[in-house]
């Protein structure tokens, strides 16, 4: 994909560190570029969007000519160019970059992130460090509105990024999720994630549902398929129009990834409905969690941009034991489907 070009006089770009080759090591590494969001650092930027009454919250990795959001609230994109990032200024100090007004820094005044969407007024970044000490991007904040940031916030903010190094620094799980990730070089990875929702695409999911399925019959385990369709799509849509739907499917498949067990995968199969599977649950640990999902999304209602709503969903499941393990990931999905 052709990337756009940026007029250099027209902003200033961030510098690369000193240490480059060595945060680029560390970042691959950890194997986070270009994969799926993961509830444990969802929860974090949820609680960081509720501590500071602000709509966005992003964990970012700079990597190379990227930042990849690893998790994020408010915002309908996985990553930016790094040389527009702000984040890509914050990684070049240990403490925070606070920029209380874009528009009066002349160092973001005529970015195009402030110019143009999503208009970044407010920005404020903390660097977080893997569990070696090495800087490999943020915990930050954005409004489209200035905002003062008080000693407390910076401390605020400091906390936070810490929670977000304590789940960087801890090891990486054995199974099949990481095993599959990690068998896939970063374009190949880039070619199976949904860039809006940050989950599996379809041929994401499926690919590594094969692998899900050949290890459970290996293991004699069972492997249990869930579908959330997001039956008040068109009413959304309709009500609030494209821009507002997309932050519904995000929320949507923000709380799946949360209320599933670890080692767990989501899909997405567009934007009004999500396929996951999970391993080795027994039939009533799957009618509990489908009890739980239902009720979650019973008593949550979203609120976005001043908007606010409901998120009605349909789930159904299909349990694969034994020789039904038998099959292609594209067979257990379409059985799946046509229970709807």
């Amino acid at each position: 994909m052709t990337r756009p070009e940026y007029s250099e006089a027209a902003m200033q770009k961030p510098d690369i560190p000193h240490n480059e080759e060595e945060r680029t090591r560390a970042i691959q590494n950890l194997g986070m570029i270009y994969s799926p969001s993961e509830a444990r650092f969802d929860r974090i930027t949820r609680l960081v969007c509720r501590h500071f009454d602000i709509d966005t919250a992003l964990v970012t990795i700079v990597y190379k000519e990227i930042q990849w959001f690893k998790s994020l609230q408010g915002l309908n994109a996985c990553s930016t160019d790094r040389e527009v990032s702000f984040c890509g200024h914050a990684i070049l100090s240990d403490e925070p970059l606070i920029v209380e007004n874009a528009l009066l820094d002349p160092r973001f005044m005529d970015n195009p992130l402030v110019v143009d969407g999503p208009r970044i007024r407010f920005y404020a970044g903390q660097p977080v460090r893997d569990a070696f000490g090495i800087t490999i991007g943020t915990l930050c904040v954005i409004d489209s509105v200035p905002r003062a940031f008080s000693q407390e916030d910076r401390q605020d903010l400091r906390d936070f990024a810490r929670l977000v190094e304590v789940e960087l620094a801890k090891p990486i799980e054995d199974n099949v999720v990481s095993r599959f990730v990690r068998s896939l070089n970063e374009n190949q990875r880039s070619l199976l994630i949904d860039p809006i929702v940050g989950s599996w695409n379809r041929r994401g999911f499926e690919a590594l549902l094969d692998k899900e399925l050949e290890y459970a019959l290996h293991k004699g385990e069972d492997l249990s398929l869930l579908h959330v369709k997001l039956s008040s799509f068109d009413l959304i849509l309709n009500r609030f129009g494209h821009d507002r739907i997309v932050d519904f499917t995000k929320f949507t498949a923000s709380i799946i990834r949360d209320m599933l067990p670890n080692g767990s995968s989501v899909g997405s199969l567009g934007a009004d409905a999500f396929v996951a599977v999970c391993s080795g649950m027994t039939n009533s640990e799957v009618a509990r969690l489908l009890e739980q999902l239902k009720a979650r999304f019973g008593e949550t209602t979203l609120e976005t941009h001043g908007v606010k709503a409901l998120v009605d969903v349909d789930i159904n499941f299909l349990s694969l034991s034994g020789d039904e393990l038998q099959c292609t990931a594209v067979q257990a999905v379409d059985r799946l489907l046509s229970l709807s």
